[in-house]
């Protein structure tokens, strides 16, 4: 039986009037009505349950939202001090509070709350150490009535003394495995780290962290300071306010008292000054500093975007001449007499051409070189071509699609328009460009998804193409397109800035491609004053990001397979665009690295069919095989001299296991180059609550050429509402769930593995279902794959329990079942034979769903459609019970022979041993397993 223990909880704030004893009201006012709550003493790099009722106002409106409250959690060190954390699995990164899960509304429950009027919300999420305390917040967000919150449970499984904190995360002392923290952490030692800033003249270039110190109190950092001019020489010192001596030359003290101690450095750079060389080290061997990294920089209050923006500046033009002020720039002499605009002195068409942008390029890998226009109709997201209007109004809606919106906003198509002279080529591309920006004052979209980082990212590249065509003109018109045109690339700048430094997005492909974005345009005007500090900051954020995704493994906590080959591929375009740029050089070597390692996990992944497993974030359209062809033909051929990568890239025949344990992958998989090729693929890594799947031990399966189960797959630009609820939740995939309880975060690991008798066996430990529960799902898989069996293996607390495990089915197979032992799927002349065995307990029955739609909460029985939406497919729900253990599941077959190999498997000692209960197997029988 699992070993729970209790954390304590204390209320802090007072609650709405109307609180009472364990009972806390929370009110509708705003965001800031709340109770808090202080979390003592939880161990770090653990996984956390949270629980509590909550109960709503019977006439509720809010009923159908996703995020109808908001736990907000900040983590504290041992003293109390708070620790910033770029990424917490099981969390989202907000900003109210650092971190928070999110209530969804009434209709997301089980029928029985309709007339209760009360839920039990339950979620796990990892403590990251050195953390020992949280601040725990639940927070008014959507409801249209107060609601109470009572029984307030955190618990933890009981955990053996944490690890030293000097020592790298990765297992604990009792054997288990713990996610790997992903942290951009730099270990301070008495060499320096450094990064490189570009800086504004005469404005401070602001730097913002965190030192987490596990030593003794009242040791400390030092930043090391060195100013260099446009040529790269240094300048020399003294700086103002900053010390200096003969061993360090210019530095800045930064003691550290607490355990955590976040710090701003203003730096003034001397005149001359364009770049500030920052070098944090600790003075003494014995310290053991940590600085939080990726680091928040600015340059002074005069140039944030909100301070430069006002009621008085007239479109773009007018920001930049503001920003001029601000800088105190000087037209050179000759610009003075011709009275010209200030940005023409910055416009060079040698810097603008050939351009290097990221979104075109990505397109153009994912996709291929099909236009987006056609016959005066564009066609974006796979969606139904739409004529192209002679007027926009830039608010247009006609599929009712976030994907489309977010496409046509981003303006991307105007790259295809500038291309066809027939439907008035680059004059008609300009003229649509200006137009969305007179249209779109910048306090005022027309579409608020216009807004979105990545729509804004794709936008400004395109400016940067339609400026390219307008470099060399001399046309008077021409020239003030131009103007107005570099004014608007200036205004994203800033606000991209902004959008990268602040870390709000980090880590994601968000970040990656505002980062990239950035990066483009300082490229590709480097005679603006901040061009220097845009690309240093845009470079740090990539650097800081990259890490972060990709391990020195290649692997990734990125949950989407379609998101981790998109991320490999913006790296790959990212080494080409740096190459040959000295200051990228260490950066270009460490990505080349991790590119290569992510590669071979990918290509490990990817089906005889050429798709890769929909699991996770999976948007349709999509034949991963012809991506990789085309991005390592055009941007990878070097990565090709190694030897493993070109293995697994000729695709061997024959059966084959692959297993990625860092990405919570394994696949199986028998090909001999023909259609009738077999493949599983089961997921297991860490769960994530942003953009994330719950869908731990999932499966997709083909045998023999023929697709039967499925992951219903879908994409956060696609599906909102309902449908993104439960596409995302765990009942959307083939699992096994516990007394009815859905998966909350956490991950898998492999506990033991091995082969026998023509067969591959694993068995993947979990933790998603909280401390309560012990869970282990076991695959026994031929080497043919015509036959495998899905066990799953519970232990609770001791009463009895029942799971549920589910298989969900390709939209084109039909299910029937033709007795209470024995359900069969049918897909033109094909059979798929599911046996029930159970192990441990009792086996319950069977039953079919297919598009189940009475209730928001539990909707069953649907896969994504192309288009978005969902489209009916069925589900077969199996169901085993017993009395503190249970353990059973199901035998698929395509052939009588195949169901005998497989339960003459599980007759073999080996494959018992392995059967046995969570918790049972020693350390000693893993090991024998393990090959």
């Amino acid at each position: 039986m699992p070993e729970v223990r209790q954390v304590s909880s204390v209320p802090r704030d007072q609650a709405a009037e109307g609180s009472n004893g364990d009972t806390h009201v929370v009110a509708n006012h705003n965001r800031w009505s709340r109770i808090v709550f202080d979390v003592r003493d939880v161990s770090g790099d653990a996984w956390c349950e949270i629980g509590f009722q909550i109960a709503w106002h019977p006439e509720e409106e809010a009923r159908s939202v996703h995020d109808f409250a908001a736990v907000g959690i900040d983590f504290l060190a041992e003293d109390g001090f708070h620790i910033d954390f770029a990424y917490v699995p099981g969390l989202s990164r907000t900003q109210i509070d650092p971190h928070s899960h999110y209530v969804a509304g009434p209709a997301y429950y089980d029928r029985s709350s309709d007339h209760s009027h009360s839920a039990r919300v339950l979620f796990n999420v990892f403590v990251p150490a050195p953390t020992r305390h949280l601040t725990l917040t639940i927070r008014s967000w959507r409801n249209a009535h107060p609601f109470t919150i009572s029984g307030l449970r955190v618990q933890q499984s009981v955990q053996m003394p944490p690890p030293d904190p000097s020592e790298p995360t990765g297992s604990r002392p009792d054997g288990k495995p713990v996610p790997a923290p992903r942290r951009a952490w730099w270990d301070l030692i008495t060499t320096p780290r450094w990064l490189t800033y570009g800086v504004a003249p005469g404005h401070p270039l602001i730097v913002r962290g965190q030192l987490i110190n596990n030593g003794k109190a009242g040791d400390g950092a030092l930043a090391r300071i060195i100013f260099r001019d446009a040529k790269g020489k240094q300048l020399p010192p003294p700086y103002a306010d900053v010390s200096s001596s003969p061993v360090y030359g210019p530095f800045l003290d930064i003691p550290v008292h607490r355990q955590a101690r976040r710090f701003t450095l203003e730096l003034t750079p001397p005149a001359g000054a364009t770049t500030v060389e920052l070098g944090f080290q600790v003075s003494e061997d014995a310290s053991r500093i940590s600085l939080v990294t990726p680091l928040e920089a600015s340059i002074g209050d005069e140039l944030l975007l909100e301070n430069i923006l006002g009621d008085d500046i007239a479109g773009p033009l007018g920001f930049v001449e503001r920003v001029c002020e601000r800088l105190q720039v000087q037209l050179r002499p000759e610009a003075q007499r011709m009275r010209a605009c200030p940005v023409d002195q910055w416009i060079d068409p040698k810097d603008l051409g050939p351009l290097f942008t990221f979104h075109d390029r990505l397109k153009a890998v994912q996709l291929g070189e099909a236009p987006a226009i056609g016959d005066g109709r564009l066609t974006l997201c796979g969606l139904e071509p739409w004529p192209l209007p002679e007027v926009f109004s830039w608010a247009e809606d006609p599929y009712r699609s976030p994907a489309w919106r977010l496409e046509f906003q981003s303006l991307s198509w105007l790259l295809d328009l500038a291309a066809r002279p027939e439907l008035g080529g680059p004059a008609r591309a300009l003229d649509i460009a200006l137009s969305w920006a007179q249209s779109n004052p910048w306090d005022e979209p027309r579409d608020t998804l216009s807004t979105y980082p990545l729509s804004m990212a794709t936008r400004t590249e395109v400016l940067l193409h339609l400026l390219a065509l307008l470099a060399s003109s001399k046309n008077g018109k021409d020239i003030k397109r131009r103007q107005t045109l570099f004014a608007e690339i200036i205004r994203y700048g800033f606000a991209l800035s902004e959008i990268i430094s602040q870390n709000i997005f980090s880590p994601s492909l968000i970040q990656l491609r505002t980062a990239c974005a950035l990066l483009a345009i300082s490229r590709a005007i480097p005679r603006f004053p901040l061009a220097l500090y845009w690309k240093s900051i845009a470079l740090a954020q990539l650097r800081a990001g990259f890490e972060q995704l990709i391990g020195p493994d290649g692997s990734s906590v990125e949950q989407s397979l379609h998101d981790r080959l998109e991320i490999i591929s913006t790296g790959l375009l990212l080494t080409q665009c740096v190459e040959g740029e000295a200051d990228a050089l260490d950066f270009r070597e460490l990505l080349t690295e991790r590119l290569k390692a992510g590669l071979k996990v990918i290509v490990g992944m990817t089906d005889p069919g050429g798709m890769l497993p929909p699991l996770g974030d999976a948007p349709h359209g999509y034949h991963h095989a012809s991506w990789l062809r085309r991005l390592i033909s055009g941007y990878g051929r070097s990565l090709l001299e190694d030897a493993e990568l070109a293995e697994e890239l000729s695709y061997p025949t024959g059966p084959r296991m692959f297993a990625s344990e860092g990405d919570g992958i394994v696949v199986f998989r028998d090909y001999e180059r023909k259609p009738h090729w077999s493949y599983l693929c089961a997921s297991f890594g860490e769960q994530r609550r942003e953009n994330g799947h719950f869908d731990c031990s999932s499966f997709v399966y083909t045998a023999r050429g023929t697709r039967w189960i499925t992951d219903p797959g879908g994409s956060s630009l696609h599906d909102t509402g309902s449908i993104r609820h439960y596409l995302t939740s765990s009942r959307a995939h083939s699992i096994a769930s516990p007394d009815g309880l859905d998966q909350s975060s956490g991950h898998g690991w492999i506990e033991a593995r091995t082969s026998l008798d023509h067969a591959n066996i694993v068995r993947i430990g979990t933790n998603v279902y909280g401390p309560r529960y012990d869970h282990a799902r076991m695959f026994v898989c031929l080497d043919n794959l015509d036959a495998i069996a899905v066990f799953d293996c519970f232990r609770g607390s001791g009463a009895p329990l029942s799971f549920d495990g589910t298989l969900h089915f390709e939209e084109n197979v039909a299910v029937a079942l033709t007795s209470s032992n024995l359900a069969i799927g049918f897909h033109n002349k094909n059979r798929l034979r599911m046996i029930p065995h159970v192990m441990t307990g009792e086996y319950n029955g069977m039953a079919v769903t297919n598009g189940s739609n009475d209730r928001r909460g539990s909707l069953q029985g649907f896969v994504s459609h192309a288009q978005g939406g969902l489209r009916p497919a069925n589900v077969l729900t199996y169901k085993f019970s017993g009395s503190g253990d249970v353990c059973g599941g199901m035998i698929v077959t395509i052939s009588d022979q195949g169901f005998r190999r497989i339960m003459d498997l599980l007759a073999t000692p080996e494959v018992k041993a392995m059967l046995r209960m969570p918790g049972l197997m020693h350390q000693a029988e893993q090991q024998e397993l393990m090959v």
